[in-house]
């Protein structure tokens, strides 16, 4: 039995919903509403320590950090392989989850964290969020959070993340046609295309696909990935995905008791 933990509009779980899909295996939905601190809930600790998302149970047994679980999933269920035969490709692939996990993600919380959960404040209310981070065992970091929810985006910030982003992308447009792609590692499909798409899926609901808008190479990876049956499976659902630029509070906010797990569109 496969048990995934898993936030719906988190880029590391996208990554490992992906695998599952593109595996064809079916999987015990475990939401974990982070924007609810519901990570730090009693016993989820016993399944990671870091108390982070996504945590995979596979017959019992843990497997955390979203590449890793990537990497577990295809050495566990090895059909389709995921991972390209060439060693040399296989360098690239994990070039380029190490991309992806170092400098990419970084960037895109930076980015996500000042054009998307500022907007909580608004659309849940400063009470409401105080009362879920109460949940939060460090109480330092719990009250940073409220201190930057609450505040204007650090549009500084912003805009280093994203000009250091716009240089990763063409860095993604060089390996691409390095490869001859039409994958990040050439011909074959993998696990880095499975760990970056989801990154560009966030950058572009934070209206940011500029980035890469003169990248012919990698816009046109990024659209054969969005075509992909299992990428279409695996993408957040719309009432899902988080208050964003693309996808405004609605007028006065929400009750957070009736909006459950989801954020409802404006």
């Amino acid at each position: 039995m496969i048990e995934l933990h898993h936030f719906w509009d988190s880029p590391c779980c996208f990554k490992v919903r992906l695998v599952l899909a593109e595996k064809g295996l079916d999987w015990a939905e475990r939401y974990v509403a982070t924007h609810r601190f519901e990570h730090f809930r009693a016993g989820y600790g016993d399944l990671n320590r870091h108390r982070k998302v996504p945590t995979l149970v596979h017959d019992g047994t843990p497997v955390i950090q979203s590449s890793d679980i990537a990497l577990y999933l295809d050495e566990a269920f090895p059909e389709p392989r995921l991972q390209p035969e060439d060693a040399g490709a296989r360098a690239v692939m994990r070039e380029w989850i190490a991309e992806e996990g170092e400098y990419l993600f970084p960037l895109v919380v930076t980015l996500s964290f000042n054009l998307m959960m500022t907007l909580r404040a608004k659309g849940f209310g400063m009470d409401r969020l105080r009362e879920w981070s109460e949940r939060h065992p460090d109480r330092d970091r719990a009250r940073d959070y409220l201190r930057r929810v609450s505040g204007p985006p650090d549009r500084d910030a912003v805009d280093a993340a994203a000009s250091r982003f716009a240089w990763h992308m063409t860095h993604l447009e060089e390996t691409l046609g390095r490869g001859g792609g039409p994958w990040i590692c050439g011909a074959a499909y993998s696990l880095a295309d499975i760990c970056v798409a989801p990154i560009l899926d966030r950058v572009e609901s934070l209206d940011l696909d500029a980035l890469w808008g003169d990248l012919p190479a990698v816009a046109a990876w990024y659209a054969r990935m969005k075509d992909r049956p299992a990428f279409r499976k695996s993408m957040p659902p719309v009432e899902y995905r988080m208050w964003g630029p693309r996808k405004p509070v609605p007028p006065g906010g929400v009750d957070p008791d009736e909006a459950g797990d989801t954020f409802p569109a404006g």
